[in-house]
């Protein structure tokens, strides 16, 4: 019977460490999606203020540290406790600065993101990176748009459902001022070398805005279809008439 009483308690006692611990990370992965949102916020924000000012450029500071990985990026899930908390401490201990180019907005899945010059790791934990090799905004050629695709609804996460939205509106709003309206033209899956020519400032002869995102894992528009890894997702989309 003693050992009995004591194989419960252990059992007890690693349950609620078991609790903890997810406690732990499930408070963990909310404070780092608000920092993250917070970040975009101030963002959104400097675009739209310096739009109201007439225009300018705008170079923006970005938190620099593992913490604020998105899931899945380098193995976030696979950290400790220990690496969580080493680098929460580091949060505001080094900066990156990354021009932004303006604002993106997509009102049929109410998704409205700050656009980087860069497709830096740290860019893309707050919005959504120009591709280096790809067209400025507005000019002649392909430009394209890379974002995370996250559980957690921010960037690109519902993206794929613009499958549904062909001939909605894209609205790029430049720290100009400018503002460059767009059509969902079409959309598609592609793998490994077929993520090429969007990534090519000379793919398309004239104007094209491609968005781009991580495409494998379930179809959120067909639960018959799993896609494997390095599919990424495409939106095409065509200055509007």
């Amino acid at each position: 019977m003693r050992i009995k009483r004591i194989t419960v308690n252990v059992g007890r006692i690693l349950l609620v460490i078991v609790f903890l611990v997810g406690l732990v990370l499930l408070s963990t992965d909310f404070i780092k999606t608000r920092i993250r949102q917070n970040v975009e916020d101030e963002a959104i924000e400097a675009v739209e203020s310096v739009i109201d000012d007439g225009g300018g450029v705008i170079t923006f500071k970005l938190p620099v540290t593992d913490y604020l990985m998105v899931n899945g990026e380098n193995g976030e899930e696979d950290k400790t406790i220990e690496d969580l908390l080493r680098e929460m401490d580091a949060i505001s201990s080094e900066h990156e600065d990354i021009r932004l180019l303006g604002l993106l907005e997509i009102p049929c899945i109410d998704l409205k993101e700050p656009i980087w010059d860069s497709c830096s790791s740290t860019a893309l934990r707050f919005g959504v990176g120009r591709f280096p090799q790809t067209c400025q905004i507005g000019d002649e050629g392909t430009c394209t748009l890379f974002g995370h695709r996250m559980e957690s609804h921010t960037i690109f996460w519902n993206l794929q459902t613009l499958e549904n939205y062909i001939g909605k509106d894209v609205i790029v709003t430049t720290t100009d001022g400018v503002q460059h309206k767009y059509t969902i033209e079409s959309t598609t899956y592609v793998k490994d070398a077929g993520l090429d020519p969007y990534m090519k400032a000379d793919s398309f002869s004239t104007e094209h805005l491609c968005l781009a995102t991580c495409g494998y894992g379930q179809d959120p528009n067909n639960p018959n279809i799993y896609r494997p890894r390095n599919t990424e997702f495409i939106v095409i989309c065509v200055p509007e008439d």
